[in-house]
């Protein structure tokens, strides 16, 4: 497992690059910048403009910033147009690229370190994305189990018609509605942020959570649903399913013991994807829910041009996919002993 584990870090890790490469290019050559905000302003000059473009680096070719972010900027060459003139007049400032764990500065939050400002809104986004996991199974998990025991019958149809209807509506739409309703008419829920200012008590914050974590949930629990329908109509179809029950175990064992071990290694995939789909959509859900996250962040970044943010919100969301796949790959050899990993492949 060690080799295969080593093998496999290798692989997804020159993705990982290769995705940086692509998304740090892509985001140079799309219109606008960090010093955007100086078209509006009348009274800034060509020189104001120079020098804060020299000194966000911005005048090296896109090959040369790459490296440099990569890196850091005392690998660079020892030459002057290679470095930004605020690394010159500020050597504390220079990032030390991305292989050393540093991000660089924000251009948005006043030269505030790029992990720092991260770091602060990580919990938030994790708080968010495991109460969606946590609601996810346990909503998801007994209705698939209820349909698929229920094959047929109008318990299984309400469950199905119910969870394409939900599907078919934008969840962060979904949200919206009920944060208008609940939140707005019945004032039920509050209407946004993580928790009441002056309070901040576990209960109020549970109170904050819920409506965000629920509906966040919803693509959870419809995915998880269909998934163990499926394998459980599957399984429950097996020769050793018909010989435990003529044994004349209760059903209820062999539900448990046969039928739900033997088709819950889907579901460990989709645990994985639930996860993962839980933080990309944090963009749509903390903003529709004002959730002072890493979604919200990244929206922040992108409407301010800043870079060194956005990409550092892309490696971190890049490594947690890696991540993800990784101990799912693992798990399946401890739920199944027949799994073999093989490094040849």
């Amino acid at each position: 497992m060690t080799r295969y584990i080593v093998h496999r870090a290798i692989q997804n890790f020159f993705l990982l690059w290769l995705g940086t490469l692509i998304a740090f290019t892509i985001y140079q050559m799309a219109p606008g910048g960090p010093i955007q905000f100086l078209d509006d302003d009348p009274t800034a000059t060509a020189a104001d403009i120079n020098r804060l473009t020299r000194s966000y680096g911005l005048d090296r070719s896109i090959s040369v910033q790459y490296f440099t972010w990569l890196t850091g900027e005392d690998w660079t060459p020892n030459n002057p147009t290679w470095r930004s003139g605020r690394c010159i007049s500020n050597p504390n400032k220079c990032g030390r690229g991305i292989i050393r764990l540093d991000f660089g500065r924000s251009f948005f939050f006043k030269g505030e370190s790029v992990i720092d400002v991260i770091v602060e809104r990580m919990p938030a986004t994790f708080t968010l994305a495991f109460a969606s996991l946590i609601i996810s199974v346990l909503g998801g998990v007994p209705l698939g189990i209820y349909a698929a025991l229920n094959r047929g019958r109008l318990p299984d149809h309400i469950v199905r018609v119910s969870t394409v209807l939900v599907n078919t509506v934008p969840h962060w739409w979904l949200g919206l509605l009920l944060l208008i309703v609940l939140g707005g008419f019945l004032g039920l829920v509050p209407l946004s942020g993580m928790q009441t200012i002056g309070d901040g008590s576990l209960l109020d914050r549970l109170h904050h959570l819920i409506l965000p974590a629920t509906v966040g949930a919803i693509g959870g629990w419809i995915g998880f649903s269909r998934i163990l329908r499926f394998e459980m109509l599957e399984v429950l179809n097996q020769d050793y399913v018909r010989t435990a029950r003529a044994k004349g175990l209760a059903e209820r064992t062999v539900v448990w013991r046969h039928v739900l071990r033997n088709a819950i290694m889907p579901f460990v995939t989709g645990l994985s994807g639930i996860f993962l789909l839980a933080l990309s959509g944090s963009v749509l859900f903390e903003t529709v829910f004002s959730w002072p996250g890493m979604g919200r962040l990244f929206i922040t970044s992108v409407n301010a041009r800043d870079f060194p943010v956005m990409m550092a919100l892309f490696v971190i969301g890049g490594f947690l996919g890696i991540l993800g796949l990784l101990m799912v790959d693992i798990l399946y050899g401890f739920i199944d002993p027949r799994v073999k990993y093989d490094t040849a492949k």
